[in-house]
C-alpha cells in the first residue's frame, strides 16, 4: 500500500482550487456612468428680453461635485446683428476641486450711434473636451435680447465712417460767429470712424458748422457714412461719396483758430438743446 505524505496531498490540492478558479467568469468593475458627471446650474436676476449698451448681466454658475480638471464658460453669439465687439465677458473658469464661478457679460457702450441691435447667446462652454465632462442634462441658459443704443445724453455724438482701410479723414466742428467758423472740436486721430462728441445742448444757440479733411485718400474718393446720436436717445444717419474731383463744388470753410481748411458736410442747429441736422455735403 502506498503511503502519500501530508504535504503532497496539499500540494496537489492547491493546484485543484487555482484551476478551478480559472474557470469562474472575471467580474469587471462598471465604466463610470454620464449620470454621474457633474450636473451645472445657471442662476441670474436678469429677466426679460432687452438690454441698452452698458448694462451688465451676471451669472453665478456652479457644479453639484468637484472636477480635478477646470471648466471655462463664456458668452457663446448663435445668431443676431450684434457680434463678439459688443459684448465685454471675463473669462468665468471653475478651477479644479471647486465648484462655483461667475460670469459678467457687459454690453459695450461704444460711444457709436446705432440702430437697435439683436443678439441670441448661449452660456455654456466653448471648448468641446470640456463639454464631455459634464453630465448631459445640463441645459444652457440661452438669450434671446433686443439691445438698444445708448448715446451720450450731454453731447451730440457725430461719428464719420468711410470706406478704404489706407484712407484717413480727419473732422472739425466750430460755431459760426460773424460768419467766422470758431472750430474747437477734432477728431483728428486715425481711427477709423472718426467720433466727435465737442457740440452740447448748453452750448450757446445758434449754427454750429462741421467739415471734414481728406487728409490722405487713395484714389479718387470714397464712400461715407455719418452716424448722429442726439442727446434724447434717438438717431439720424446720412451717407454720401467725396469725390475728390468735384471738390470745386463743395463748400470749403476755413477755421479761423486752428488756419485749417475743411469741406463743409453738416450744419447743426442749436434751439435750447434740442438739435437740428441737416447733411451739407450733397
Amino acid at each position: 500500500m502506498k503511503q502519500y505524505k501530508i504535504p503532497v496531498l496539499l500540494s496537489i490540492a492547491l493546484v485543484v482550487f487555482a484551476l478551478s478558479s480559472c474557470e469562474k467568469p472575471q467580474e469587471v468593475a462598471d465604466p463610470i456612468s454620464p449620470d454621474g458627471y457633474p450636473v451645472v446650474t445657471f442662476t441670474t436676476d436678469f429677466s426679460g428680453t432687452s438690454v441698452t449698451e452698458g448694462d451688465t448681466i451676471i451669472y453665478s454658475i456652479s457644479i453639484d461635485k468637484m472636477l480635478d480638471r477646470q471648466l471655462r464658460f463664456a458668452p457663446i453669439i448663435l445668431d443676431g446683428t450684434g457680434d463678439d465687439h459688443d459684448i465685454i465677458y471675463n473669462e468665468a473658469a471653475i478651477a479644479p476641486y471647486t465648484t462655483e464661478t461667475e460670469l459678467m457679460i457687459v454690453f459695450a457702450a461704444d460711444d457709436y450711434p446705432e440702430v437697435a441691435e439683436t443678439m441670441q447667446i448661449e452660456i455654456g462652454l466653448e471648448r468641446l473636451a470640456e463639454k464631455y465632462l459634464v453630465n448631459p442634462s445640463t441645459t444652457n441658459p440661452v438669450l434671446d435680447l433686443t439691445v438698444n443704443n445708448y448715446n451720450d445724453p450731454s453731447v451730440l455724438t457725430i461719428a464719420f465712417e468711410w470706406d478704404g482701410e489706407d484712407n484717413d479723414i480727419d473732422i472739425v466742428a466750430g460755431y459760426v460767429y460773424n460768419d467766422t467758423l470758431w472750430g474747437w472740436g477734432y477728431a483728428a486721430s486715425s481711427d477709423n470712424p472718426e467720433i466727435l462728441t465737442s457740440i452740447w445742448p448748453d452750448d450757446p444757440d445758434g449754427t454750429y458748422l462741421v467739415g471734414l479733411d481728406p487728409y490722405h485718400v487713395e484714389g479718387s474718393g470714397f464712400n461715407y457714412v455719418v452716424s448722429i446720436g442726439y442727446p434724447d436717445q434717438s438717431v439720424g444717419f446720412f451717407s454720401g461719396y467725396f469725390d475728390l474731383n468735384s471738390t470745386g463744388t463743395y463748400t470749403y470753410d476755413y477755421v479761423y483758430d486752428y488756419e485749417w481748411p475743411v469741406y463743409r458736410f453738416l450744419e447743426v442747429v442749436n434751439r435750447g438743446g434740442t438739435f437740428t441736422v441737416t447733411h451739407a455735403l450733397e
